[in-house]
């Protein structure tokens, strides 16, 4: 399809939405014995969340939990038009996002991948490579950085991702969003609940969105549609119960995987708009979810919290792409080959979380308990096929691949289930001293088998540990009421297929960060800021026996360590920002063949991302707004290639301005990259995964509440 320029889109349209002031208290209704409320998500048009839930399940300020938090408001998501997660966590401190297949992304913090939590539930696996729901139905998404074992059990040490959904409206209110914005970018969302009973017991929200757009690269097209909706019911006074379902689709034509590099290992001297895969390529998602949740007050303060969650995804592609080891020659502009395939896939997960939590007396003081158990059970069913290659095609005419016959030969089954059962206790030892001890029992298991059209199989179980103990513990000095000092301890594990010459599986891999911090809390909460010093240490990573060939041992390390600061929030009514800037080193210290070497390579050693919306109250430019930031990034390498291909350092502005004509209408106009940057969004190898970050870029977004 062709592109037209960008400066053709700033066409507006009638867009309607709460703006960020209405939308930060969604109301609360008061019934006899208790109040229930729908969740507040941050202090009133503030960048900073008064309160978080990741990393205690409570909801607790950000200055009491001991680990690094960010969290994105629904303030900050509507100001910068924040869509995906991607745009999401592209703005958190210490987070980096690199691009994969034009729809899903991949996901890293502190030397790791991210896992993920579905309002309170985590779950295995993480969301790096799958499709997640676009942000029109979340309220908030909490980043906590660092393990997060205690409340998930196995999985990486990067972090963990809450996402929070949006709950029922206590107000009737109907807001809608249209954006128009380069490459045939259009928008178009609607927001709408109500009461659905006279007492207000019964509280009700639905939100639908479509959006289809180009890309600054040739051929490509993407068409997404969401609808949500959720019924909050006031069951007793003590006892609310939630019902939400969500489905989305997305569907691209020739999505792009990046370009492949020269042969001799240079980035390939070819313009943005490049496109190196076939038309007849498709890539389709659909995911579906179904959640329950109910909470019960007691009278003495303790709550009681279920939550139930079935998820599935249906994903299917087709495309030919450069086979592996396969880059492009520099004389005459040809790829060796391009490798065809086929997948279709079904997935479902169904998962549970169930915890109590309160506070007690002893010894003069009150504390506060909180167990639980959860359980995350993902069966993956896929059929798919891998064609004959077709050799010698030039790098400007992927089409001349043809699109075989594809029968489907291959058939496999995974299933992966998770429980455990995990405690923490919030010991008050002083008034300014807070001991936070806990701890997780896990059981894991993966097994595998062959199902039609490939020759069954019976289940073979690859991964199993039972009784996996995590500990947690940390520290809290409160040096006044809004700043407190902290030291943590917190630990994860992650089962390993290899076997030993004994014949056992290699032991869990066991990571292991220690973090100590200062956090403050200044203007009443709207304002939060805080700094951290960690080191991660990676072990009984699985190396080869030198003894006995074809077998492990554990006994790699590996070692993540840095700092980061960050300050968000609202200093004043005119002005809402945030700044975060993190450092990160990492390095294998034992490993058979790259100890010394670095460990994390699509994270860079520097990063700085800001972001501040400044809007006029008085004068004769009353309703004005304007908004920018800047992200600087020192740089990232490649993989699998050998010398590594790198990125160097970069910087990437963007901003917005615009006008309110009232609380609930305002208009802006958003640039992103500025000032054009020509820079990679991330590195890849030979074949692939050299992804260009966007082009400089426009989008017109008009905002209005009914």
């Amino acid at each position: 399809m062709s592109k037209a320029p960008y400066y053709r889109y700033f066409a507006l349209s009638a867009l309607a939405s709460f703006t960020p002031d209405l939308w930060a208290d969604e109301g609360s209704t008061v019934l006899p014995g208790t109040v229930v409320s729908a969740r507040q998500t941050d202090a009133p048009g503030s960048y900073q969340a008064d309160t978080v839930t990741v990393g205690s399940k409570v909801a607790l300020a950000p200055i009491d939990v001991p680990q690094s938090v960010s969290v994105v408001t629904q303030t900050r998501m509507a100001d910068q038009n924040l869509l995906t997660l991607a745009d999401v966590l592209n703005e958190v401190t210490g987070v980096s996002v690199a691009p994969w297949d034009s729809i899903t992304h991949q996901y890293y913090s502190r030397g790791y991948s991210l896992d993920m939590a579905y309002d309170g539930i985590p779950v295995y696996g993480g969301s790096s490579g799958i499709q997640e729901f676009d942000m029109a139905i979340y309220d908030r998404v909490e980043v906590m950085r660092g393990p997060a074992a205690l409340f998930m059990g196995s999985g990486q040490g990067g972090g963990l991702v809450n996402m929070v959904r949006k709950r029922g409206l206590s107000e009737p209110g109907v807001s809608l969003s249209t954006a128009t914005g380069s490459w045939d970018n259009h928008r178009v969302t609607v927001d709408a609940g109500a009461p659905l009973d006279a007492e207000g017991r019964l509280r009700s929200r639905v939100v639908a969105s479509w959006q289809e757009q180009d890309y600054f690269w040739d051929v490509s097209h993407k068409k997404k549609w969401l609808t949500y909706a959720t019924l909050d019911y006031q069951l007793t006074p003590d006892t609310v119960v939630s019902l939400s379902g969500a489905h989305q689709e997305d569907h691209m034509d020739s999505p792009s995987m990046g370009l492949p590099a020269y042969s001799d290992g240079r980035f390939l001297d070819v313009p943005r708009s490049t496109h190196v895969y076939p038309e007849w390529s498709r890539f389709s998602y659909e995911t579906t979810e179904v959640a329950l949740d109910i909470e019960h007050a007691f009278a003495n303060a303790w709550q009681l919290k279920g939550k139930l969650l079935n998820r599935t995804q249906d994903k299917f592609w087709k495309d030919a792409y450069p086979s592996p080891n396969t880059g492009v020659d520099p004389n005459t502009g040809m790829i060796a080959s391009y490798n065809r395939r086929s997948n279709d896939s079904d997935n479902q997960r169904n998962a549970f979380d169930l915890y109590l939590s309160g506070p007690f007396a002893a010894l003069g003081r009150t504390h506060h308990a909180t167990i639980g158990f959860n359980r995350d059970r993902y069966l993956s069913r896929a059929r798919s096929v891998n064609a004959p290659v077709f050799r010698g095609v030039p790098l400007n005419n992927p089409d001349l691949v043809p699109e075989p016959d594809f029968v489907y030969s291959n058939g496999t089954e995974n299933e992966v289930k998770q429980n455990g059962v995990y405690g923490q206790l919030r010991w008050s030892l002083t008034d300014p001293l807070t001991l936070v001890v806990g701890g997780r029992s896990s059981n894991f298991e993966r097994r595998s088998r062959n199902v039609a059209p490939a020759t069954a199989t019976a289940w073979r179980t690859t991964q199993k540990e039972t009784g996996e103990f995590t500990p947690y513990g940390a520290l809290i000095y409160a040096f006044t009421d809004t700043l407190n000092g902290y030291v943590s301890y917190s630990d994860i594990f992650v089962p390993q297929s290899q076997e030993t010459a004994s014949g056992s599986t290699v032991e869990p891999r066991i990571g292991a960060q220690w973090e100590t911090g200062l956090k403050a809390s200044f203007l009443d909460g709207i304002v939060g800021a805080s700094v951290a010093l960690f080191r991660t240490t990676d072990t009984n990573r699985a190396m080869a026996d030198p003894n006995n060939p074809n077998f492990y041992l554990p006994a790699g390390e590996v070692r993540v360590e840095g700092w980061e600061m960050e300050v968000t929030g609202r200093p004043s009514d005119s002005l809402n920002l945030s700044v975060g800037y993190s450092y990160l080193t990492s390095h294998y210290v034992e490993d058979q063949s790259r100890s010394g070497e670095k460990f994390s390579l699509y994270e860079p050693r520097h990063s700085l991302k800001t972001y501040a919306k400044y809007r006029i109250l008085d004068g004769a430019a009353k309703g004005m707004f304007v908004g920018g930031g800047l992200h600087i990034s020192s740089g990232t390498d490649g993989s699998s290639d050998s010398p590594l291909r790198s990125q160097g350092g970069y910087a990437v502005a963007n901003g917005q301005i615009g006008y309110e004509f009232s609380q609930q209408t305002s208009i802006a106009l958003m640039g992103n990259n500025l000032f054009d940057r020509h820079y990679y969004a991330r590195v890849g190898n030979l074949n692939g995964y050299n992804i260009y970050g966007e082009p400089r870029s426009f989008t017109a977004v008009l905002r209005t509440a009914f």
